[in-house]
């Protein structure tokens, strides 16, 4: 099965509006439901619990004129509670005057729409701004990354001159390879070196992506899972010495894309590095965690392959590992199958 067809879907962002009055409310779902995760508020009260829950939107559309709260006092309880001040508002009401839109600008709002809506004109400025503020997003989550990696004058070229416009996004379905040193163990400068040299020259083999900028272990993700299992299996054998422990997930990740330096550079944001290494966490020293993200990918290939030796254990209280994988010990330089020899258990 190809990662692609994974039942995990790409982030949809998350809408809320909020009208007093439900032909409104039905409008704008109809408008919406085919793109976005809409959910709908018929008070300014409903509204803030809504914004202020533990699944706050992405963005808001937002109107004025409401018996118990009125939109501008919606906002301003919106930007000055600081988890909830950056979400985007805009305005969709029949107040209609300049000075009514300097109003609810001035307030934070990132638009001001007028009713009688134009449907068109509507969908065109919500999905712009869902763009721009995602994009926000991924730029403050690179930057966070970036700056304990990158020389100061390099991020600051990055992120405040015009090498900003050349940062690019791209969200799909990767298999992400952590790998790091076992509890108690620390590695001295030779062993680091060496490491690192095995898991470029691996990565390349296997056509992974070696992610640069992690701290304390190695990333290599993956277009496929197949490659990501048989490069770890590969890695934990040569690596046998350094007493290893690994993950290995399959999700939607975000990949960004950055010039710094005169240098192309690539790594991942979000959440699903992290769980890689959740996963990973939860191996022993010298095997290989997989979630089940990913061995619902593989299974049928790893019993399908017998060619090897492996200890293979089954989790069955853990949401984070379907199988623990051990492999054998190398004896000569090449893998005795595809799957290193996944099979044996």
């Amino acid at each position: 099965m190809n990662p692609s067809e994974s039942t995990q879907d790409v982030h949809v962002p998350r809408i809320l509006v909020v009208d007093d009055m439900p032909d409104n409310l039905f409008l704008m779902n109809g408008l919406f439901e085919d793109r976005y995760e809409v959910v709908q508020a018929s008070s300014g009260k409903e509204a803030l619990k809504v914004v202020m829950s533990s699944n706050p939107p992405d963005m808001v559309l937002l109107d004025i004129m409401m018996p118990d709260m009125d939109g501008y006092e919606v906002l301003r309880r919106i930007r000055q509670h600081t988890p909830t001040a950056n979400i985007p508002v805009i305005f969709l009401t029949a107040l209609a005057s300049q000075q009514d839109e300097r109003l609810g600008m001035d307030l934070g709002a990132v638009d001001y729409l007028t009713k009688p809506v134009d449907p068109e004109l509507v969908v065109k400025r919500v999905e712009a701004h869902v763009r721009a503020t995602a994009h926000a997003r991924r730029v403050e989550a690179l930057s966070e990354k970036l700056a304990r990696h990158l020389a100061p004058e390099s991020w600051e070229a990055l992120f405040h001159g015009p090498e900003l416009e050349g940062i690019q996004f791209e969200q799909k379905v990767q298999t992400v390879l952590y790998a790091e040193a076992g509890e108690l163990r620390v590695w001295n400068d030779r062993e680091r070196d060496s490491f690192t040299a095995e898991v470029e020259w691996l990565a390349m083999r296997y056509n992974g992506v070696v992610d640069r900028y992690i701290d304390g272990a190695a990333a290599v993700f993956f277009d496929e899972p197949g490659p990501c299992v048989r490069m770890a299996m590969d890695l934990q054998r040569s690596a046998n010495d350094l007493h290893l422990r690994m993950g290995v997930h399959t999700g939607v990740c975000d990949i960004g894309t950055f010039r710094s330096d005169h240098q192309v550079g690539c790594t991942l944001i979000g959440h699903e590095i992290w769980l890689a290494a959740k996963v990973a966490a939860t191996a022993a020293t010298g095997s290989i965690a997989v979630s089940p993200e990913t061995y619902a990918l593989v299974k049928d290939d790893m019993h399908a392959d017998n060619g090897g030796c492996l200890l293979m254990e089954e989790f069955h209280d853990s949401d984070l590992a379907q199988v623990c994988l051990t492999p054998a010990p190398a004896q000569g330089s090449a893998a005795m199958s595809t799957f290193a020899g996944l099979g044996q258990f």
